[in-house]
This record gives C-alpha cells, structure tokens and sequence, in this order.
C-alpha cells in the first residue's frame, strides 16, 4: 500500500460545538470527497463522520502534501483557521493508521465502549465513498479489514453483552423480569432524550405494543408516529396503567404522580398479574413503596445505575481482549502489505543476480571455449545454485526487516549493489 494517512478529531480531542462544525451530513460527503480528491497527492481518500468524531483517510505518495491538504479541507469546510484546528487534530500513518481504524471499527475508541452504532456508520461512509469513486484498492482492502476486525471483536468478546447507558439498562431489566416481553403492554411516560432513546432502545429489541404519554399531547403523538406506537392521554394515565405490564417515567416532572394506593387499585384489577415499573426521572415520578406490593418490580435510577457501573466494568474486561484481536490483525494486515510491497523487489534481486551469473557463465565459455552439452548443463546448474545461494540471504533479510524502518534502506543498498550498469564489467 502506499503512504496511507488518517487525519481527525474526536470526543477527547474536540468539544461537541466544535465537532458539529466540522461534521459531514450524508448529502455533503459525496461533494467533500470530490473536491479532496482532486488535490495531486491525494490518490483515494474517505471521510467518516458521526456525531463523536470527523476522521479523513486518504492514499498519497506524498505524506506531507496530503497532510497539509486534509487540514486544509477541513479548515475550510468548517470555516475554523487551521491554527485554531490543528491543535484538536491527531494523525496517523501506516501501522498505527491500520491499528487506528480497527479500534475504531471494533467500537474501542468510542465515548461509549462497545457501543454497535459506529460500525453501521463507518460502512455508510465507506458505500458513500464508493459511489464517489473515491476508494481504490488500498482503501478497500482496508476498510474490508476493518470489517472483519469489528466482527471477531464482536463474536469473539462479551464486549457489546452488557448496558452500558441507563436506557439500555431498562430494557435489559425488563427482559431479566419477563424474559420474552414482545408479547408484553410497555407505556412510556415522558418524550424527552432519554424517553426517545429508551423507546429505540424497546422497538429495537422488539417491542410491539408501546403507548407513549405526555403533559403535551403533541409531543406524545409526534414521538409515538416516529416510532410506530401508540399516543394516549396523559390525562387518563390511571387507566393506561392498568393495561401496560411495564411503566417507565422518564419527564421533568417534580412530583410523584404514580403512588402505592393508585398501583394497589391497579393490582387488585389485575388480579395481581406482574408489573414493572422502572423511574429513571429525576426527581422520582413514582412512589418506591409500590416495590412492597405483590408482584411489583420496582427500580428507580440509582438501581439502573449500579448495573451500569457494573456492566461497564464487565466492558472493560471484555477491551482488553479485543485489544489483543485489533493488534493480531494490524500487525497481520501490514504485514501483509509488505509482503506484497516486496514481491516485486524480491523478484528484481533474484534476476539481477541470475544475470550476472549468466554473464560470468558466457565469459567463462569464452575463455575455456566450447563445452560439451553435458558440461555445459553442468556449469549452468552450478551457476544457478551460486545464484541462489547469494539470493537466499538477501532475500531472509528482507523479510527479517519487514517491520524495521532500516527495510527501505537495505533495500536501496541491495539494489545499489546489483546495479545493472557494473555488470558487464570485467
């Protein structure tokens, strides 16, 4: 591969007012890819972007010329002055670019470890980068790699088992109670971000019967059509209750409006059928002492927590782990490279050698006069195992080098030193 590059910003490194400047939305990377890619040292170039992190990856044949380009790309497109830039930007090249990636696409450098977001979003730029014409071989070989990577690290670690957010936490919560709940009623009351997220998180596991409620009714039926549910009447919310086998308040309320003599009511007409209800508000919306009745589960948002905590530690365990996947594979994957980088080298050594053997044979033949076809079979075969003979070495330390930054230089002298001019020289 030649030089490959990564330039970016993220989550450690940059602010969100200062990410959303430099972000890329769907409809502007094919434009962007286009007009990086018509800048000389850049040869294929690909953009990820989310709402964590802005990363240019591109092939050049001139590292310092392409770097330069791509800080000015994005400097430009987000009208921020590369002085101020350049100090939130890192780059990578080569091994640690490869290595880079794979961590990325195996979700360990994401604000939420393990998180499965980034790889949909990582192939989603790549298909755009694609239809732009702006991925060759190189990038192509890697970006497939990186996609084998994210799925050995995700069937091979418990990485992505465990909730790691509060949302994710309820839903895990409430399998844990009902096992299959597909079947189960679930009301969510509240329809601000984490009643949102919680509702993706339910009909993303396969929630079919879901009534959203809110103080404001708008709000209830614009959140319930975005996620084919049901809008009810915050008003009625007694008798919505009584049909949901789940309750999960999520609102900006500061009072209790879910209380023990109104879910002592509700259970008595349920004949006592489970029910859970999972508070994540703070202040609290639901009374804790319902946890006293029969067949009520209750959990409040310091409950979720500690199995956040604790299931982000499992997630720290599971890294490490990965970590070991994602070195295996870069390491692998560059050498790979090299390996195919030095073909062609390997090749040139051994002909040149071959010539000069053959140049000394002819020379040999001339001085001595003609031979025998026997003898002449003889000196060529001889001649041959010379040639390998001084080729082997050469060529094991070539590959001894591969991952050494003298390679390029030993090649060079190998070269040098086989120089095709100094061999019809007496």
């Amino acid at each position: 591969m030649r030089n490959l590059i990564l330039v970016g910003l993220n989550h450690r490194t940059a602010k969100v007012d200062f990410r959303e400047l430099a972000s890329f939305n769907a409809i502007q990377l094919p434009q962007a890819l286009n007009t990086l890619s018509e800048h000389p040292a850049v040869l294929e170039c690909m953009i990820i972007s989310t709402c964590n992190r802005v990363e240019i990856l591109s092939v050049t044949d001139n590292p310092p010329e392409a770097v330069h380009a791509m800080e000015s790309f994005l400097s430009e497109f987000s009208r921020v002055p590369l002085s101020e830039l350049r100090h939130k930007l890192y780059r990578h090249n080569e091994n640690n670019a490869v290595r880079h990636i794979f961590r990325v696409a195996g979700s360990l450098d994401s604000m939420i470890l393990g998180e499965t977001q980034i790889l949909g979003q990582i192939k989603s730029c790549y298909s755009i980068a694609v239809a732009s014409h702006t991925i060759g071989t190189n990038l192509n070989s890697l970006l497939q790699a990186a996609f084998r990577v994210a799925k050995r690290v995700r069937s091979e670690t418990s990485i992505g088992e465990y909730s790691v957010s509060v949302s994710s936490a309820a839903v895990e919560l409430i399998r844990k109670i009902f096992g299959n709940f597909q079947k189960k009623n679930i009301l969510i009351v509240g329809t601000g971000e984490m009643g949102e997220t919680t509702l993706r998180h339910l009909t993303d596991h396969g929630a079919k019967t879901v009534y959203v409620a809110n103080r404001t009714w708008e709000a209830a039926v614009e959140l319930a059509e975005r996620f084919n549910s049901i809008a009810v009447p915050f008003a009625d919310l007694q008798q919505w209750i009584l049909r949901s086998d789940v309750v999960i308040t999520s609102t900006g309320a500061s009072e209790i409006f879910i209380d023990r003599p109104m879910v002592q009511d509700i259970m008595q007409k349920r004949k006592y059928e489970p029910m859970a209800f999972i508070d994540i508000s703070v202040p609290r919306n639901i009374d804790p002492a319902i946890g006293t009745l029969d067949n009520v589960f209750c959990y409040d948002i310091d409950d979720l927590g500690s199995v956040v905590e604790a299931n982000f530690h499992e997630r720290i365990k599971a890294a490490s782990a990965a970590e070991k996947i994602v070195d295996q594979e870069a390491q692998s994957f560059c050498a790979k490279l090299k390996s195919l980088e030095m073909a062609p080298l390997a090749m040139q050594v051994q002909d040149r050698i071959e010539e000069i053997c053959q140049i000394e044979l002819q020379r040999c033949l001339k001085r001595i006069g003609p031979q025998g076809p026997k003898q002449e079979k003889e000196l060529e075969r001889m001649m041959a195992r010379i040639a390998g003979k001084i080729a082997h070495p050469l060529l094991m330390q070539l590959k001894t080098k591969r991952e050494s930054s003298n390679q390029s230089a030993y090649a060079d002298l190998i070269m040098r030193l086989l120089d095709p001019k100094d061999l019809n020289q007496p």
